[in-house]
């Protein structure tokens, strides 16, 4: 009877929406479904708890394992490409990056016998990366194919079993062998199956119908939700059990920081979950089939008396005795919930990191009132790019931070369509449901101007562009005469160039957010990139990227429109960090609390708030590579890295791959770093030149890179000067301090770094003055001494004067004149002096920066007379010749009597000046 009740609670329509926000957490810890479980509760520390998978999702744990485990190769591309957009030095790139057809790594030491635990790995990642297809460089459950394991779910959602397979699959991750059957039993009518003696409870076919636009409508065989499944039920026999209870959960720290728990199955199963339930409804009717699967021992003939007492512990797990007394009281979600409520209040925008900024997804094109439905043919489907653009940025226009709300009231003249949606959507989520973007495309869907420009002939899928932008804004405000006008205005008027155009229509863009729009802040522009697309010598639109920067109390935001025809994206340039003292003192507060609870919830709450308290520092390369060297002591980091917090600051990332790359050059193709240092670079936008300047150069470490990255087209022997940042130097050299590197291996790297970089051109763009002053100079000698400079001159002459095309001089030279304007330390200026040769210095370096050193001339003639006595051997003619042409070239910037003779006339008489032995 009970059974036939559950089932019948378990029957609803699916609604695609969001995931459970943290104060649906909070409502299911202080309510613990009491009133369905009966003297039963949610065990606060057990696997039902959702509050894991809120935390493996905010905490960046299943982001770092689906995206950087070297368990999972990923799918991705740079190749030099002709007909794209970004142009740099010559170069023209196509990045490619495409989750969905990541594939598991596959490992081939197992020569001499199976390896079960390299097979157990195989097997959960080929697993992670099913549930985890990802889109647009974001956890994501929702793939855009047949054969998925989401797709399967969604279309049986109307049915309990879709429920009970969930339940199913979690229960089996905590080692009890439910019954659940693949049955073969009749050819093309495959199933997955489970059932009692009175009751079936999943009974669901394996061959759906094609979404693709196919007239023929083919059956699909789901080949990965049966490898799932499958996958869960090894996990409750040898071998796989073994390997299961070698990844238990964790209730120490020492064993937490090992980083095995992320290759358990629960930790699979309870991440996916959390993506896929979206309601506390939901949640309870989870909730329900779980109890089922742990009661119903009729699933279970024959069992032993070792197999009942195991399910009774796992019964224990996941529920606790409700307490009369009320003494057991638990505030995990309260905690956090508290704490991002008052985070929230203090912040002047409704997204608070860029996890909250709703990405795009697939949107029906003909949305039906009150449809729910999300499983259409793919050509019936959309994706929103431009779209989301639109609502992130209205919703960043209507948010009131007093009162945590966005509304529409300061925007005069706005159409009932917008006012209505943000009526609806009142308050911001930490995500947002499918229904909301549905709703939101309804808003700017099919609007009545000739001018905005749709893909779709049913006026759905905007174009990207700036202008199309406008036209839209334009008719959100039919009774804004201001806005209209100054719209039409704007974009109707000729301009003479480009640049003008570009500039105008910027201008616009902030007099409509400023005045008409942002009643809740101060808008500014921080920077831009604009291009005007013409065709038939007319101008179609404008492309590229503006950041917008918010203002309020003091407090200061950014954002980041970037909009092509084929793609558009709003990025939230940095998470909120100007946290007040009270919130900080909290958090750490919260953190030490939690610290000293020896159970695995609360190893995995204190991890969170530690990333928190760490992630509002602003780390230095320093600070990044100490942290590495920290947390990888040993070879088998799999794991640990992923451990400290999102990968996805580019320093950060730049950060891990030269600590790998200089650690680990000399290793095995099919090492762990190698793969981790692949996959991110694969999960970079490195057709962004400062990401591609920050991430790719530091390959060249590796002796046969262009095989080793063979999917990466980049020369880096012709590289263009623009690929090059001019800290790539000092990068390189405070790396291998900060890694405590020995003298010997230093110089080992440095001169390796020496003999690739030098093929780079313009030696002085790698050694970026005053940089690589500070990082040799400085930096070097506090680690290894002064002498240290004396082995690095001669590593430099070693490396680089036998190449035609650079001038060693040029470097020493600018090395000089740094020292003698900001450093002015008389070592340093004799040590420098000492190797250069005043009559090699390049003519064309000079008059490059002839206004610098006009401007530092006198200071540089300065220090060099203070040091004059210990530069050159008196009544040495030599040494003095030397002494009087460096000068000279500082004399002339001056207009000396030195002026008359032209820069070439100055240095007409070539030859090598040793004052000092070189």
């Amino acid at each position: 009877m009970k059974t036939r009740v559950i089932i019948k609670l378990l029957v609803m329509i699916y609604t695609v929406c969001a995931r459970l926000e943290i104060c649906d957490i909070k409502e299911i810890e202080e309510n613990g479904f009491t009133a369905w479980l009966g003297n039963l509760l949610i065990n606060p520390d057990g696997p039902l708890n959702p509050l894991r998978g809120y935390i493996f999702n905010k905490n960046g744990l299943l982001y770092n394992k689906r995206f950087f485990s070297p368990g999972v190769r990923i799918d991705y591309s740079l190749k030099k490409y002709n007909n794209l957009a970004e142009r740099v030095g010559g170069y023209k790139f196509v990045f490619r990056r495409n989750p969905e057809s990541d594939r598991l790594y596959i490992n081939n030491n197992t020569i001499g016998g199976v390896n079960t635990g390299l097979e157990y790995l195989s097997e959960f990642h080929q697993k992670m990366i099913y549930m985890f297809p990802c889109v647009n460089g974001i956890i994501s459950i929702e793939p855009h194919k047949n054969n998925s394991f989401t797709q399967f779910l969604r279309k049986h959602s109307s049915r309990p079993d879709s429920i009970y397979l969930l339940a199913a699959l979690l229960v089996l991750s905590e080692g009890v062998d439910v019954p659940i059957e693949i049955d073969k039993s009749i050819g093309g009518s495959e199933r997955i199956f489970l059932k009692n003696e009175n009751f079936v409870f999943i009974n669901l076919p394996l061959w759906l119908e094609s979404i693709e636009a196919d007239a023929s409508k083919k059956k699909i065989y789901q080949k990965e939700t049966e490898g799932i499944v499958l996958f869960f039920k090894k996990l409750c026999r040898e071998p796989f059990l073994s390997e299961v209870k070698r990844r238990e959960e964790p209730d120490s720290q020492e064993e937490f920081y090992n980083g095995e728990f992320l290759d358990s199955p629960k930790f699979l199963i309870q991440s996916y979950i959390f993506e896929y339930i979206d309601s506390i409804e939901q949640y309870r009717k989870f909730i329900s089939a779980v109890r089922v699967f742990l009661i119903d021992f009729e699933l279970y003939p024959g069992i032993t008396e070792e197999q009942r007492e195991h399910i009774n512990n796992t019964i224990n797990r996941c529920f606790i005795e409700k307490n009369p007394d009320n003494s057991i009281k638990n505030t995990y979600a309260a905690d956090i919930y508290n704490i991002k409520t008052k985070i929230r209040n203090e912040a002047i925008l409704p997204f608070t990191c860029p996890m909250m900024v709703p990405s795009y997804t697939r949107i029906p094109e003909n949305i039906l009132e009150n449809s729910e439905d999300s499983i259409q043919d793919l050509v019936l489907q959309y994706t929103n790019y431009v779209e989301t653009v639109l609502l992130n940025l209205f919703m960043c226009l209507a948010y009131n931070p007093e009162a945590n709300k966005c509304s529409t009231e300061y925007m005069y003249g706005a159409s009932t369509a917008l006012i209505e949606f943000f009526n609806k959507y009142l308050v911001p989520t930490e995500s947002v449901s499918q229904a909301k973007h549905r709703d939101w495309c309804k808003v700017v869907s099919k609007l009545n101007n000739p001018n905005i420009r749709y893909v779709r002939e049913s006026r759905t899928m905007l174009y990207g562009g700036f202008l199309n932008i406008l036209y839209v804004i334009y008719e959100l405000f039919p009774l804004n005469n201001a806005i209209r006008s100054t719209i039409m205005n704007t974009i109707n008027t000729p301009y003479n160039t480009n640049l003008e155009r570009t500039k105008k229509l910027e201008e616009l863009f902030l007099h409509i957010l400023n005045r008409c729009l942002a009643g809740n802040h101060q808008i500014s522009i921080g920077a831009s990139s604009l291009i005007p697309h013409l065709e038939n010598n007319q101008i179609i639109d404008i492309f590229g990227n503006i950041i917008f920067v918010f203002e309020r109390n003091g407090k200061r935001e950014s954002i980041k429109l970037t909009t092509f025809p084929t793609q558009s994206r709003f990025i939230l340039l940095s998470k909120f960090r100007d946290y007040s003292e009270d919130i900080k003192n909290e958090l750490k507060g919260l953190k030490e609390k939690y610290s000293n609870i020896n159970k695995y919830t609360g190893n995995i709450i204190s991890n969170y708030l530690n990333n928190a308290i760490e992630s509002l520092k602003k780390k230095t390369l320093e600070q990044n590579l100490c942290m590495l060297n920290n947390i990888l002591k040993n070879e088998n980091i799999r794991n640990r890295l992923f451990l400290y917090g999102r990968i996805n600051n580019i320093d950060y990332k730049a950060a891990i791959i030269n600590y790998f790359c200089i650690t680990n050059r000399d290793k095995v193709r099919n090492s762990q770093l190698l793969r981790i240092i692949k996959n991110i670079i694969g999960n970079t936008f490195i057709n962004n030149l400062e990401e591609r300047k920050k991430i790719l150069p530091q390959i060249m470490y590796f002796t046969d890179y262009e095989r080793l990255f063979s999917n990466i087209e980049y020369d880096l022997v012709n590289m263009p000067t623009e690929e090059i940042s001019n800290d790539l130097l000092s990068s390189l050299v405070e790396s291998m301090i900060y890694i405590n590197h020995s003298k010997e291996a230093f110089l080992e790297y440095f001169s390796y770094f020496l003999r690739k970089s030098i093929h780079y051109k313009q030696e002085l763009r790698i050694f970026g003055v005053s940089d690589s002053f500070k990082a040799i100079f400085i930096k070097a000698t506090e680690k290894y001494g002064f002498s240290i400079l004396t082995e690095i001159m001669q590593k430099m002459k070693e490396c680089i004067e036998s190449n035609p095309t650079t001038s060693l001089n040029d470097v020493w030279f600018a090395w000089l004149c740094y020292s003698c304007t900001n450093i002015n330390n008389p070592m340093f200026i004799n040590f420098i002096y000492a190797y250069l040769d005043p009559m090699r210095i390049n003519n064309e370096y000079i008059a490059r920066n002839t206004i610098t050193l006009k401007n530092r001339s006198k200071q540089i003639l300065s220090a060099l007379e203070k040091e004059k006595t210990s530069l050159y051997i008196e009544n040495n003619p030599v040494s003095k010749e030397k002494y009087d042409r460096l000068t000279s070239i500082f004399k002339f910037q001056l207009g000396t009597e030195l002026g008359r003779l032209s820069l070439s006339e100055l240095f007409s008489r070539k030859r090598n000046i040793h004052g000092n032995p070189v």
